[in-house]
């Protein structure tokens, strides 16, 4: 996977700096104008760092395996996640999940990108966790999406949004312990063997917390055939 830009994606770049000349963007966190995020404000991130859990990316004190990785095996190869679920990075995710701010799509896909490149994955195609359809239809739009489509783009991969779908509506995962999340979606999913059968699948979502729903896309897709999966998102929650 090369590192210079690709035209489709270079294309994505320069079609949103039209807009941003019209629209005049400020950044999200501290307001100067002319950016959507500042590069101030983004020196604020604080980026995983080693030592990681080798399957499921979540911070720990020693290389290795996680005990919750150890103890109930996912069904995911791995999982990368950029920065940690805080500051400016949770105000940036919110912006783009409940107010429309869908330009920052492609500024928070650029880290998953480098990531991507980063990592040696096989990967043979992308799609986005699903969001179900009374979701879908209240915010017009999947977060997820705008982050995998132009990670797709940059990595030169096909994307394909309806490989996967959330067949069964959950509630909220906020407040629930390990097992809850995990049980909550279960089944959840549902992948299509005439994309994925044979295939390595890079699943990409916004905030990664216990990646119980990475896992059940992953469950699903290897049951539709898919020969391995990968996770990618933006940021990571905070586990007490």
């Amino acid at each position: 996977m090369p590192d210079s830009v690709r035209p489709s994606y270079r294309l994505v770049q320069w079609l949103w700096a039209g807009v941003d000349l019209l629209y005049p963007p400020a950044c999200i966190s501290c307001g100067k104008v002319g950016v959507h995020w500042c590069d101030d404000c983004q020196s604020q991130i604080a980026p995983l760092a080693p030592p990681l859990c080798e399957c499921c990316g979540q911070n720990q004190r020693r290389e290795g395996v996680c005990r919750n990785c150890q103890e109930a095996p996912p069904h995911f190869q791995a999982i990368r996640s950029w920065a940690i679920f805080d500051g400016s990075l949770r105000t940036a995710l919110h912006r783009l999940k409940y107010r429309r701010d869908l330009r920052l799509g492609e500024v928070l896909a650029r880290p998953l990108l480098q990531i991507l490149r980063d990592s040696h994955w096989k990967v043979d195609m992308i799609v986005p966790v699903p969001l179900g359809k009374a979701r879908l239809k209240e915010r017009g739009y999947n977060q997820a999406a705008l982050l995998a489509h132009p990670v797709a783009l940059g990595a030169g991969l096909p994307y394909h949004p309806r490989a996967l779908r959330k067949v069964r509506n959950t509630p909220s995962q906020v407040d629930l312990s390990l097992v809850e999340r995990r049980e909550n979606v279960k089944g959840a999913f549902q992948a299509f063997p005439r994309w994925v059968a044979g295939r390595s699948v890079l699943v990409v979502d916004d905030v990664a917390t216990t990646s119980a729903t990475l896992d059940a896309c992953a469950h699903a897709l290897l049951e539709a055939g898919a020969s391995s999966v990968y996770g990618l998102t933006v940021a990571r929650a905070r586990l007490d």
